[in-house]
């Protein structure tokens, strides 16, 4: 399963490189596509509520303790998130919200306890917060409908005054959609992945008003069959505003309340065989509703000249043209030592 989520992350990756593009002019690409347990703190310190500086920095950080995690050098690792908890704690307030702040350290401080061994919670466990898109203000008081894709399960959570909520005591793990809807009627969707091997997972919602375009259309599996339980994800490039939303049992998927916000990037995603596909479409005030329709693409098996790199097995597997003869290279190329 967990390759299947790092798949997703890498459509997205493609669906995003104007985004991905904008990040590394910023210095910030450092932390753009670092690996679980980092990834999700990384993809928190690319949000616009952190400020550049110290942005960049805090990137940095990040990608230092990722490195060293990948060296099994855990110490210096845990040093560098340290010093990522120490810079955020300095600069809330100021480059980013205090609310915000809370959320990162809570996740800098979640990466450590992993490393360290010390993440041992008895149940899985879904972290977040809620903020108002333009300004990053904390909303508190929001209902928060938590529903995994595979199994259908919703929970529901109330934010606090810091806009932060957690459901916890989850007995199931998998792909999930968050929904949003606040006290003044501001909405937002957020998409995540709560894995079995970190028991945690942390997500962070923007809220508001609703918008006036809609998104229609239905996910078919290679074969044309319509793709039921699939995440569908409209992302818009310009403004970074981003909807979720999971297909019905004949594949149709309706994303209303969009904002028309120009070009939009749509990627379908099917958590159980890993199938993704992606169109693209323009929404605005000329053309409020579009239906644009998914067809999702299971991965290839591995090319058959891969399990047969070294010809162990003559040329089963490679495509040839002409007359093609296997020779042993020990006939061809001497050794050093050989004298010749």
């Amino acid at each position: 399963m967990l390759r299947l989520f790092v798949l997703f992350a890498s459509l997205l990756s493609i669906a995003l490189i104007s985004i991905q593009t904008h990040a590394s002019n910023n210095g910030t690409a450092a932390c753009e596509t670092l690996p679980e347990p980092f990834r999700q703190l990384a993809t928190m310190t690319l949000d616009p509520a952190v400020g550049n500086p110290p942005q960049t920095g805090l990137c940095h950080r990040v990608a230092n303790a990722e490195k060293h995690y990948a060296k099994e050098a855990d110490d210096k690792a845990i040093q560098e998130l340290e010093k990522y908890i120490a810079g955020v704690s300095k600069r809330s307030g100021k480059f980013i919200g205090e609310s915000y702040a809370a959320a990162l350290i809570s996740e800098a401080e979640r990466v450590v306890s992993i490393i360290s061994g010390n993440f041992e919670p008895e149940t899985l466990a879904i972290n977040g917060g809620v903020f108002g898109f333009n300004d990053k203000a904390p909303i508190g008081g929001a209902i928060v409908n938590v529903s995994f894709i595979e199994s259908g399960s919703t929970f529901t959570a109330t934010t606090d005054s810091n806009g932060l909520f957690s459901i916890s005591d989850l007995t199931e793990a998998g792909v999930y959609v968050v929904d949003v809807t606040t006290q003044d009627g501001r909405t937002g969707s957020a998409q995540g992945s709560l894995l079995e091997t970190e028991n945690t997972s942390s997500v962070l919602v923007t809220v508001d008003p609703a918008g006036s375009s809609a998104i229609y259309g239905t996910v078919y599996d290679e074969s044309g069959l319509p793709a039921p339980a699939a995440l569908v994800t409209a992302i818009f490039p310009d403004t970074d505003r981003k909807y979720s939303t999971i297909s019905s049992s004949d594949g149709s998927f309706a994303l209303t309340n969009v904002h028309g916000d120009g070009t939009l990037i749509l990627v379908g995603f099917k958590n159980d065989t890993g199938a993704s596909g992606s169109t693209t479409g323009v929404l605005s005030s000329y053309s409020s509703q579009i239906t644009r329709n998914l067809t999702i693409t299971a991965p290839q098996t591995v090319n058959a000249e891969f399990l047969n790199s070294n010809f162990e097995n003559g040329l089963e597997g490679w495509s040839t043209e002409g007359s093609v003869t296997l020779i042993d290279r020990n006939l061809v190329f001497t050794t050093p030592d050989s004298g010749n």
